[in-house]
């Protein structure tokens, strides 16, 4: 059986590839951007699809 200081080192090994608040504050600007950013694509996409119904229509 492994000794409490052994286990104790085993655990706070494990914490390295764990994410910081940092991490995770990082990672939610980076995914409210591009949510932002692809929200933008298809409006703008929507737009020209209407346009081009539109032009279609009345042309």
């Amino acid at each position: 059986m492994a000794t409490e200081a052994e286990r104790l080192a085993r655990l706070e090994g494990a914490y390295n590839h764990l994410a910081t608040k940092a991490d995770l504050a990082n990672l939610e600007t980076r995914l409210t951007k591009w949510f932002a950013g692809l929200l933008l694509l298809v409006v703008i996409n929507v737009l020209g699809t209407v346009t081009g119904i539109l032009i279609a229509l009345l042309g």
